[in-house]
This record gives C-alpha cells, structure tokens and sequence, in this order.
C-alpha cells in the first residue's frame, strides 16, 4: 500500500516509520514553516528515516497518488484536504470540520451547545483591565485563564485549591499580561475531567475509548504545561454512560453530516453536571500513539485502509495503555538517541533523525519521543511504560516517573476510580 502523510510539525513521523516497517510505501509531506529561528532544526526531521516531498511538491503531483490514502496528522492546510476529498482520493483525518471544532472556540461551542453540551460559565475578555474589574467584584470564586484564539499552552490554571486564594493568583497573572489579544475567563469547576473519543464511519459510530492524561511536566503536577506529559487509555463500550452523556449527545449531526473520522470531548464529570472544555479532532496527538502503540491489536495500515473503505471493526486490546512524554529541557540538535532493539516497537519518535548511522535529535521539539507500555491495570501499564523510557538514553532526557501515584491532584488512578464509581464507564 501507498501511504502520504501530511504533516505541518511532524506528529505523524511514528505512523510514517510504522507504516515503513509494515512493508508499505511512504512519503511524508511537510507543510513548512516560516520561523527562521527553527527552521534549521525544522529541515532535519525524517531525515534519513523516511522520504520526504513538501506538501505543495506532493499536491502538484497528486495525479501520481491516487492509489495513494492521504493521512493528516493534526489539522492543518485545510484547502488541500479538502480539494483531494472532493476529487475522489483516500483521506484519512483532517479537514474544515475538524479545524474548525479546534480552532474556532465561538463556532465549537454553537455546535456543541445544540446537542445539551455546555461550557462552565465563562467571560469573554478583550484586555487584563477589564478581567480584573470582575475577578475584584467575584472574590470568592475560581477561575482559568484561557486563550480565546490561539495555543491551548498559553492557558493559565492556578495552582491554589481554595477560590479566593485561585482568584488572587489569577489577578497576579493578568497583570503581567503583555498581550491584547482576547481571553475567556471560565469558572473552574470540581469534578473528573477525561476526554472520550468515539471514531464514526459515515455518521455511525465504531468505537470508543477514553484518556486520562496529565499535562504538568513535573512530577507533582509542578512545572509547566506540556501538550501532554503522560495519559493513559482504554477502550469503553459504545452504550457506556461516558459516550452518552458527552459525544453521544452529537451522534445526530455526525449522522446528518455522514462524518467519517474521530469524534472527541474534553469535558468534566462533576455532581451538578457534564461541563464541556474542548474539542480536538486531530490525529497524532499523544493517545494516538498510545492506543495504536499498546491497544491496537491490527497492522497499523489495515486500520487506515479499512476506516475509509468503511468496513472497519475494532480489534483493540481490553487493559490499559500508557504513554510518557520524554524531552530536552533545552533542545539540541545532534544528540544521539540510543534503545535497545527489544523497546524498539514501544517507542513512538518525534524529533528525530538518523546521521552518520546514528538517530540523533532535531532540536525543533521539546519533547523527542513517546515511550509506552501496555499493562491490565493503570499501575502495571506505567511500569511498563517506565521501564521503556528508562530503556531509552539522549542527553539531558527528562519524564514523569509518577503517573500511577495519588498523591497530586490530576492523578489518572484517582480519576478512573471516580468514574467507576459514577457508573460512567
């Protein structure tokens, strides 16, 4: 088979290489950037590993890939996906609808809204002044800081758990605050929050199955925020509570719009109700790897093919899957990453390419690599997890080692233990 992934910061690099391994033909296709300072960097990824054409080179070139099925990791160059839809090619992933659901917040919560799935009440702020005027008149309440438009990592949490002292650390924050650019401020609420995703083929939905992830860098919950620094999933029933209350809700307007691809939720499970966060159709966001690399028990490529020639049944494994995020503190390009061959199949590369016989790092990510592991209970999966990731060595290496701990607020085995005990799953 013929595979073109289509990628702007090479999340898909792991599938490319997977795909490679299966036997199958692969060029990646990078959209490029504009950031002269990482651009250098940027140029060094895949090298050596995988062949790859920009993306413009690839569309210009199409007639060439017609057997070809078009993966988009992340959303991104909507235009092309969606010219290559309406002329009949295999695309998986990708396009207006789900670019939509992630970047335009005012246009996801209208969707969303119309099927009983709403946001914590939140206020919608053009400067830091004028936030402050209203956190001043609600001193006893909590709030998160977050971005209107743009990237989900400029969000701001507070760390303090009582309201008031969360409203004056939040006050500190909008001070400092250089930007104009709009924020919302969104009332935090207590509760269980996971993400549930239910994949669909023409409107109808084929399986689920649900993440717990934390996003603190550092052990404790301390440390910045990271994309994500380790999750763990699992597989749910179509007809549990957690798909109804949250993307069941939607099931009829994927059915009007006969939706083939991923259906996803970030939401929060709390005792005065479902509070709706986010919505990230993307592909190749870290449970990906997770499910596909501990979970998915078919060839990567049957579950692509099958997907979009609609006769796609899910053969994913009961237990858990866990995933760590290992990074440089300061990226370097050149610094040679070494693995056993024994956790080769367990280790999902982002930031990497291979000179002089060596793989090495880009230096254009923080993080460079995923290791996963597979396990029957939460615990057990991050040991193995774990162990891949101490298996693993690159200069200045970095990863949680706490992922099945209790003692910090995000911890997953707490919030599984939750949900269980809510009947949800």
């Amino acid at each position: 088979m013929r595979f073109v992934i289509a990628t702007q910061h090479f999340a898909g690099l792991g599938f490319a290489l997977r795909l490679l391994d299966e036997g199958h033909e692969v060029v990646v296709a990078p959209v490029g950037i504009t950031d002269r300072r990482t651009c250098a960097s940027y140029d060094l990824i895949g090298n050596g590993l995988v062949e790859k054409r920009s993306l413009a080179d690839v569309m210009g070139d199409r007639a060439g890939y017609r057997d070809a099925i078009w993966i988009w990791d992340e959303n991104h160059s909507v235009e092309e996906n969606e010219r290559l839809r309406a002329e009949g090619y295999r695309v998986f992933g990708g396009g207006r609808y789900p670019d939509t659901m992630e970047h335009d917040r005012a246009a996801c919560l209208d969707f969303v809204a119309k099927y009983g799935l709403l946001p914590p009440p939140s206020e919608a702020f053009s400067n830091p002044d004028e936030a402050l005027r209203f956190l001043e008149s609600h001193p006893d309440r909590s709030y998160v800081c977050k971005p209107d438009h743009g990237e989900t990592y400029e969000t701001f949490l507070p760390q303090s758990d009582r309201p008031e002292e969360a409203n004056l650390e939040l006050q500190g924050h909008l001070r400092s605050m250089k930007s104009d650019s709009p924020f919302v401020l969104q009332e935090r609420k207590d509760g269980i929050e996971a993400n549930l995703e239910v994949w669909l083929v023409k409107g109808e939905p084929r399986f689920a199955f649900a993440t717990l992830e934390a996003k603190r860098k550092l052990n404790g919950d301390l440390g910045d925020f990271a994309a994500c620094a380790f999750d763990f999933a699992f597989v749910v029933p179509l007809e549990s509570e957690i798909v109804k209350q949250t993307v069941g809700r939607l099931f009829p307007a994927y059915r009007e719009m006969k939706y083939t691809g991923f259906a996803d939720a970030n939401f929060i499970a709390a005792r005065d109700g479902v509070w709706f966060l986010e919505k990230c159709e993307r592909f190749g966001y870290n449970a990906h790897p997770n499910l596909f690399w501990t979970l998915n028990r078919d060839p990567l490529a049957k579950v692509f093919d099958t997907m979009l020639d609609e006769s796609f049944a899910p053969n994913f494994a009961p237990g858990f899957g866990a995933s760590i995020s290992m990074y440089q503190d300061h990226r370097t390009p050149g610094s040679v990453i070494q693995y056993p061959d024994t956790v080769a199949k367990d280790v999902y590369l982002y930031d990497a390419q291979r000179a002089d016989g060596q793989l090495m790092t880009c230096g254009y990510y923080d993080d460079v690599l995923v290791a996963t592991g597979y396990g029957y209970t939460i615990p057990t999966a991050w040991e193995k997890a774990v162990e891949v990731a101490r298996a693993v060595k690159f200069p200045g290496r970095s990863f949680r080692t706490d992922g099945a701990g209790v003692d910090y607020p995000s911890s997953p085995l707490r919030r599984y233990e939750a949900l269980q005990a809510m009947g949800w799953l």
